[in-house]
């Protein structure tokens, strides 16, 4: 099983198909297995690569160190240890974070960004009940946040994506509750970590994907990237909420085809 070491913590990672790399890394809470519509028809025809993320799943789950800039050190190891020079990245949720800051960090690295359901300085807009709910109750409260996250359709058609959802964060050998409480406290863990000022230095291209009915990460935390990011376009998609691969994959999958087509790469 292959795996990338970022001073001690190693991340593991999967490799399918050839062509030019696209990494995918999973919102907060899941891991890579969340992919599992999109690797084998990416990877016929790109070089596809996906992560479990530091604290999550196959991969080390330190005590601390859960900074979103820590978890962009674990990209890049990844990278080097794949020997991959550059890459398109699609982030859901904190993997979209990871990957803006990826940017920041190793702009030479990145082809183009997917920045799917995410944001910057979410803890802002969070009210301090919901906070403090988190500290007391995190099972129930973080149930009912993804009861939001998942649009009413997918509910209502497809209640398995929620019930699948739901059973990530319960078994704590794949996201223990300790990296969550980490995570929040660190002071640029996924709620605190704030770019607002510096999006604008992210230049490669990038479309941004906003589910409509997306209540963990709603429209406008994801308008406000792509209006500060520059040339990034923004496309709302209805019947939708957080999980738009998930969601409706095959939609999802010709969307990014279809970004990736317009980069002309060779």
């Amino acid at each position: 099983m292959p795996y990338a070491d970022n001073q001690g913590v190693k991340t593991f990672y999967d490799v399918y198909g050839e062509g030019i790399p696209i990494v995918f890394l999973h919102p907060w809470t899941t891991n890579g297995y969340i992919w599992y519509f999109q690797v084998f028809p990416f990877a016929r025809t790109n070089r596809v690569i996906v992560i479990d993320e530091r604290g999550h799943g196959r991969s080390d789950k330190p005590r601390s160190g859960y900074s979103i800039q820590e978890h962009a050190r674990d990209v890049a190891a990844v990278f080097d240890a794949a020997r991959i020079d550059k890459a398109i990245l699609v982030g859901n949720s904190i993997g979209g974070m990871i990957a803006m800051q990826f940017n920041l960090d190793y702009p030479d690295r990145v082809l183009a960004n997917v920045i799917l359901s995410s944001g910057t300085g979410l803890g802002e807009t969070m009210p301090k009940e919901a906070a403090e709910a988190f500290k007391n109750n995190f099972e129930a409260t973080f149930a009912a946040l993804l009861e939001g996250a998942v649009s009413a359709r997918t509910k209502r058609e497809r209640p398995e994506i929620l019930e699948v959802m739901r059973s990530h964060f319960m078994v704590q050998s794949n996201f223990p509750k300790y990296v969550f409480d980490s995570a929040t406290a660190d002071p640029n863990g996924v709620f605190n970590w704030n770019i607002k000022h510096r999006l604008s230095e992210i230049r490669k291209p990038t479309i941004v994907l906003a589910g409509e009915e997306d209540q963990a990460t709603p429209v406008a935390a994801n308008k406000l990237l792509a209006d500060n990011i520059p040339g990034a376009r923004l496309s709302v998609i209805k019947e939708v909420g957080h999980f738009y691969q998930l969601e409706k994959p095959m939609e999802f999958n010709s969307t990014v085809s279809q970004f990736i087509t317009s980069l002309n790469l060779r």
